[in-house]
């Protein structure tokens, strides 16, 4: 009996096993997961943007490994600014005479003269004769009365003492001036006592060509007007 009953269990779950595989149920979990994997995979396409779908397709088509390229964006070029500084011309100042505050018409020694500029310079100096070199003498020199008297009353007509004590000069521009000459531009000398009018560049003619017939041969009587040098004569003095 025993024997029966085994093989009738056998049996029947032969048959339940049968109709279990028959019903079409088999497996319904692994069913269900591939179905909702194939679901999570098609949302996931959708949502990534279209160029990495595309790498990815072409990654899984190839078979090979997706690499991820990491584009750093460049610092933005500050552009070179040029700076133009504009050009400056410089500012040129003229030189200007300088003279004492005192200015008067005097005898004068003349003691340089810059053909480039027109500038000569003075030395005043006064004249003194009779009872003023008579008193400059007992004054300045050591002369007695008598001595002084009897010096000065000797001097001819051409002689004088030469009151010089001031080291101030006087500069005169010799192209503004009116100017009168013992010579002519040439070096003539005038052959009497008169002078002659030059330019201001037949003085220059003159100062080049004979020097010393401007700075050593005579010496000079400056007119002054308004505190200014306007005039510079050559005085004949035999």
């Amino acid at each position: 009996m025993s024997r029966v009953r085994v093989r009738l269990w056998v049996t029947m779950c032969v048959c339940l096993t049968i109709l279990f595989l028959s019903t079409g149920c088999d497996f319904p979990i692994m069913g269900s997961e591939t179905s909702e994997n194939e679901e999570t995979l098609a949302i996931s396409e959708t949502s990534l943007p279209e160029d990495i779908t595309e790498s990815t397709s072409a990654a899984e088509t190839d078979g090979s490994e997706a690499t991820t390229v990491s584009t750093e964006t460049a610092p933005e070029t500050i552009p070179e600014t040029t700076v133009t500084v504009p050009e400056t011309t410089p500012v040129v100042t003229e030189p200007s005479i300088s003279n004492p505050e005192l200015m008067y018409t005097s005898y004068a020694d003349i003691v340089s003269f810059d053909p480039a500029t027109g500038w000569a310079t003075f030395d005043y100096f006064d004249m003194l004769r009779g009872q003023e070199a008579i008193d400059w003498l007992v004054a300045n020199e050591g002369y007695t009365v008598t001595a002084a008297t009897n010096l000065v009353n000797d001097f001819a007509d051409s002689e004088f003492i030469n009151k010089n004590i001031n080291p101030e000069l006087r500069t005169a521009d010799m192209q503004a001036v009116t100017i009168n000459m013992m010579y002519l531009s040439d070096g003539t000398k005038m052959t009497g006592a008169e002078t002659t009018p030059l330019t201001y560049s037949e003085f220059v003619t003159l100062y080049n060509g004979h020097p010393a017939y401007v700075m050593d041969s005579f010496f000079y009587r400056v007119i002054v007007s308004d505190g200014v040098i306007t005039q510079v004569d050559q005085v004949y003095w035999p």
